[in-house]
């Protein structure tokens, strides 16, 4: 079944199928790779996703990219997407380093941990469209429904959800209810699961936003990525394939706006004035910023729901680690779930709360070490300057510290 027939189911659904095992809400990177874990565990399926990934996506210039560390990678290559993620829409990366003052540089190489890279540097629209075609293969397509209808209610009892869904795509308006053992909430910090299931958050907003900045380079593929901490906020390098690179430019809401305000050109030389040296010639392709905020749900499940990815935790980009906290999720879910009869409420009970311990630590603890490193080098006194300049000499020093963050690092 070629791509273009899922996009094609992707309004037909109609009340002559209105019980699944599972609906998955949500089809991006982790909601598409979750519905596929469930749909090799031989559960129907049903997802819903507005937006069906379109093949020509991979035309345009990259803006949203991620890095996929090993265990992730791991978690793909055992689910079929990573083998449709072409070459170049990724590119591995071996080294990674960071620093504060040049003298205090702290680089870290996959061969200390025997590894030959750390990870890739992944288009996001690559994976998901990796994982829909994914769909088409026979021994799982005959489970799957997909659906761009949206979610309007939800109702959960003793033995599944009903959930309401309204067609917003037809000219005219459309209604229908369909039954699940079980409801994933794959759809984003501003989950709709999330709010219909009356489950809080906390957490708050940093003080600084993000700019992505996509550049056509004149100089080789790097195998490294950098972070450069500056007083006004990290400055970061993301290698990526086809002659691409990514610029992150942390900063202050008021001067993130005015960076979004220039030219391509008088944006390059904000970017030569501020970065440290690129490898060569580049120009300003596109440019895209977001806010940093960091959300965590009061619950990971309730009753029959199930949060995963940014639904259940968002956490400040430092590192990278938000999408591969969430492909940890899948993961645990996935083992916990093929264990047991979905019908059996108590059972179901016993492995989300399991589920929602262990990644609600795993999350928090992440959230705990990004929100450290933010605050200790997003400040310009000279205690924490000399402070962060030691910790980053002593670590580089330290072969045995350096292995254990690295392994944590790409998920071993």
């Amino acid at each position: 079944m070629p791509l273009q027939s899922v996009k094609r189911r992707g309004m037909r659904l109609t009340q002559t199928k209105s019980q699944f095992d599972a609906i998955v809400v949500g089809g991006g990177m982790v909601g598409s790779v979750l519905a596929l874990a469930l749909l090799e565990q031989g559960k129907d399926v049903l997802l819903l996703e507005s937006a069906l990934p379109q093949e020509d996506w991979l035309a345009r210039p990259p803006l949203r990219v991620s890095a996929i560390n090993l265990f992730s990678e791991d978690l793909l290559a055992s689910l079929g997407v990573w083998q449709h993620i072409l070459e170049s829409s990724r590119c591995e990366f071996s080294q990674l380093a960071t620093w504060d003052k040049p003298d205090s540089k702290l680089v870290f190489d996959a061969s200390e941990i025997g590894e030959s890279h750390l990870g890739h540097l992944v288009r996001n629209e690559a994976i998901q469209l990796a994982a829909f075609k994914r769909f088409t293969e026979s021994a799982i397509a005959s489970k799957l429904t997909v659906s761009q209808m949206a979610l309007e209610s939800l109702e959960q009892d003793g033995t599944g959800v009903t959930v309401g869904l309204s067609d917003t795509n037809a000219q005219s308006s459309s209604r229908l209810q369909v039954r699940a053992k079980l409801i994933v909430g794959a759809d984003g910090a501003m989950s709709r699961v999330r709010q219909l299931s009356q489950i809080g958050t906390s957490g708050w907003d940093y003080e600084q936003h993000c700019l992505s900045i996509t550049i056509k380079t004149e100089f080789a593929t790097q195998a490294i990525t950098w972070q450069e901490f500056q007083p006004s906020g990290p400055k970061a390098f993301l290698p990526l394939s086809d002659g691409h690179a990514c610029l992150i430019w942390y900063d202050a809401p008021r001067r993130i706006q005015e960076l979004k305000g220039l030219s391509e050109q008088a944006l390059k030389s904000e970017i030569l004035a501020t970065f440290p040296p690129l490898p060569g010639e580049f120009s300003v392709i596109q440019s895209a910023s977001f806010p940093l905020t960091r959300r965590q749900a009061n619950h990971y499940y309730k009753n029959r729901v199930v949060l995963v990815g940014d639904a259940a935790h968002t956490i400040n980009p430092l590192a990278g680690q938000g999408v591969n906290l969430g492909f940890q999720d899948v993961a645990k879910l996935r083992n916990k779930l093929e264990s047991i009869d979905w019908a059996d409420g108590q059972a179901l009970e016993k492995v989300l709360k399991d589920y929602e311990f262990s990644r609600k630590n795993q999350a928090r603890l992440m959230s705990g070490v990004m929100d450290a490193c933010y605050r200790l080098f997003s400040n310009s006194g000279s205690i924490r300057t000399q402070l962060r300049n030691n910790l980053l000499k002593l670590a580089n020093q330290s072969q045995w510290t350096k292995k254990q963050v690295l392994k944590k690092a790409v998920g071993l």
